[in-house]
């Protein structure tokens, strides 16, 4: 009998908490060697890859006249605060967008400039390239 009591008065073994890593280790990848070449890569320009610009408008604009941007490949249009290429780009007029002619034509660093005024935003205004303008009227 005393041995059943004595396994009743026993302790039991106290919870332990289970053990989560506090550390983990992580490989970082190594650079490989480059091997050594003993051929020489020379590149070539190719004068094939420059972008050509449309073609200047048959017809001029007239002040007044509604206007569309086209041929920009979607990336749009500079509006300039001035009629040259060093003028700040003061909004970029999208493909298709329309504007209004209000001044121009202004010859400078071998292109014409025409100012533009959005005919709904009076913000959306400044010199753009006739090359990527064209009459809303046009197909």
């Amino acid at each position: 009998m005393l041995v059943v009591l004595g396994f009743m008065w026993r302790e039991s073994a106290p919870n332990r908490p289970k053990v989560t890593p506090v550390l983990k280790m992580i490989v970082l990848p190594t650079i490989s060697p480059i091997p050594a070449t003993k051929t020489a890569v020379s590149f070539e320009p190719n004068p094939t890859n420059t972008p050509e610009q449309p073609a200047l408008p048959q017809d001029s604009f007239l002040r007044g006249q509604l206007v569309t941007v086209f041929g920009t490949g979607g990336d749009g249009l500079r509006l300039r605060n001035q009629p040259d290429l060093d003028g700040i780009v003061s909004f970029l007029a999208l493909e298709n967008e329309v504007f209004r002619v209000n001044d121009g034509p202004v010859n400078s660093d071998g292109y014409i400039w025409w100012y533009l005024v959005n005919p709904y935003d009076n913000n959306k205004a400044g010199w753009g390239v006739a090359n990527y303008l064209r009459s809303l009227a046009s197909p």
